[in-house]
């Protein structure tokens, strides 16, 4: 039975970020374009939320949250954008390290009550660490790597990463108070 409610959690979820990706990223990607690059990062709480409630639902249980992040990569490429780019490079490792180091922790947070502060923690970990994936891959195959942090990594997350930052603290306290709401619901 908890198998084919995590499959049907990670199919829900998949499409959700894919909307999101859609209508919030494609959109205010191309609007951002023409007035700052990295505009569309002021918009990154609506991730942390779907994160968050994501990874609690899964409980700890192993390689659904991955199996969401490549799902959600998947149905990207197939509707919204066939070309690969650092971002989803970026995404599918984060992805990937949050379900392998972040479960190892979730069953003793959970134990102690403390799970807003292993999603805090994990928020915090994915953001940030996002930025410098996006460098290294982004820089190792796409950009010779000095124009691509002179041009482009400097001058938007020296400006965005702070608001990420407080954004993905934001994410993690309403994600979870989602969470607390549809489990007294479940």
């Amino acid at each position: 039975m908890k198998d084919s409610r995590d499959i049907s959690l990670i199919i829900m979820f998949s499409v959700i970020v894919i909307v999101f990706r859609f209508f919030i990223g494609q959109f205010v990607l191309m609007m951002a374009n023409i007035t700052f690059p990295g505009f569309v990062f002021l918009l990154s709480i609506f991730f942390s939320v779907i994160q968050c409630v994501s990874f609690l639902m899964f409980k700890g249980r192993r390689w659904r949250f991955f199996a969401l992040g490549v799902l959600s990569t998947l149905l990207f490429f197939i509707f919204i954008n066939p070309t690969p780019r650092a971002n989803e490079m970026a995404i599918l490792m984060n992805y990937f390290i949050v379900d392998v180091v972040f479960n190892s922790f979730y069953v003793s947070f959970d134990k102690k009550n403390k799970l807003l502060w292993l999603t805090i923690s994990f928020q915090l970990y994915y953001w940030i660490a996002y930025t410098f994936w996006l460098l290294l891959f982004a820089s190792a195959l796409f950009f010779p790597f000095e124009s691509y942090l002179n041009n482009y990594f400097i001058p938007v997350f020296s400006v965005m990463l702070p608001v990420m930052v407080i954004e993905a603290l934001a994410g993690s306290y309403v994600g979870y108070k989602i969470y607390r709401r549809v489990e007294k619901i479940t």
